[in-house]
């Protein structure tokens, strides 16, 4: 049984993200962990602290309370399916702490989990909470954009600069969803040249040699700004599903994610997107 965690915050991002999940795996056994992490504001905690510690205790549980009061609306809102079990957790906590504690401790596969901008702006994707997990849990993660309407991933984005030498464990994500949906890959590549090094030829070889059963195309951009060159090709598409990364380690995506300084990210989709982290170096 495939386990997945799903955080939610009750908001229509979160609700969005956790349809789509039991849709996308609608056909597999799975149990799903739904995640409400709270926590009382700094400044009220202080306050609360210095005056009357009774207080700051029953504020923690009426919160405890209310968590458990909208998780138990919530289950009620999800269709029922014979092939999903749901188990809730309500979390007084941090939340990057609390995701990791339940990865562990559950085993989670995989992550499935709205997007939300830091800033509130629209043009920005991936909110401080969502990069967060993605960066500092060794799991799997689908972020889904805000207002993104479910759809079968038919055609699926593949980005690589072909440094990696993928293992079968890092692509089993991928042709899973091949097989599942009868997916199409387009592998995009960002370079000058459409030469390639020794080492990358052979890092291509071993990833043809994964995809050989699959509909599969290579394709070179020589934008070398990553996010407006992904977001060209998808809009260049009508039929693209899913952008799909495979990252080496926090570096990779610290980079990939963040404008220098600038903890904000500036990745821009309209489809969602499943970061698989590489489970070999």
């Amino acid at each position: 049984m495939k386990k997945i965690l799903l955080p939610t915050d009750f908001s229509e991002n979160s609700i969005n993200a956790i349809e789509y999940a039991t849709e996308l795996f609608k056909d597999m056994n799975c149990k799903f962990y739904l995640l409400n992490v709270f926590k009382i504001p700094y400044l009220a905690n202080e306050e609360l602290m210095e005056h009357n510690a009774t207080q700051l205790a029953a504020l923690e549980e009426e919160m405890y309370d209310h968590s458990i009061e909208e998780m138990n609306k919530l289950l009620e809102k999800i269709p029922k399916n014979s092939k999903h079990e749901y188990e809730t957790i309500s979390d007084y906590n941090l939340f990057s702490l609390a995701v990791h504690q339940v990865v562990t401790e559950k085993e989670i596969e995989l992550i499935i989990m709205g997007t939300k901008g830091a800033t509130g702006a629209k043009e920005i994707f991936m909110g401080s909470n969502t990069s967060d997990v993605i960066m500092r849990n060794a799991c799997n993660v689908i972020a889904i954009p805000e207002n993104h309407t479910f759809k079968f991933p038919k055609e699926i984005v593949f980005p690589t600069d072909f440094e990696i030498r993928y293992s079968s464990d890092d692509l089993a994500p991928l042709l899973d969803l091949v097989r599942k949906f009868d997916s199409s890959i387009r592998v995009v590549h960002f370079s000058d040249s459409d030469e390639l090094e020794e080492h990358q030829i052979e890092n291509k070889r071993v990833l043809d040699s994964f995809l050989k059963n699959a509909n599969h195309a290579y394709y070179t951009l020589s934008n070398d700004d990553f996010d407006e060159g992904i977001n060209c090709f998808v809009q260049s598409r009508a039929n693209i599903d899913m952008i799909m990364i495979i990252g080496r380690h926090y570096g990779f995506f610290e980079r990939l994610f963040f404008k220098p300084k600038v903890r904000t990210l500036s990745f821009h989709t309209k489809v969602p997107l499943f970061v698989v982290h590489h489970k070999t170096e």
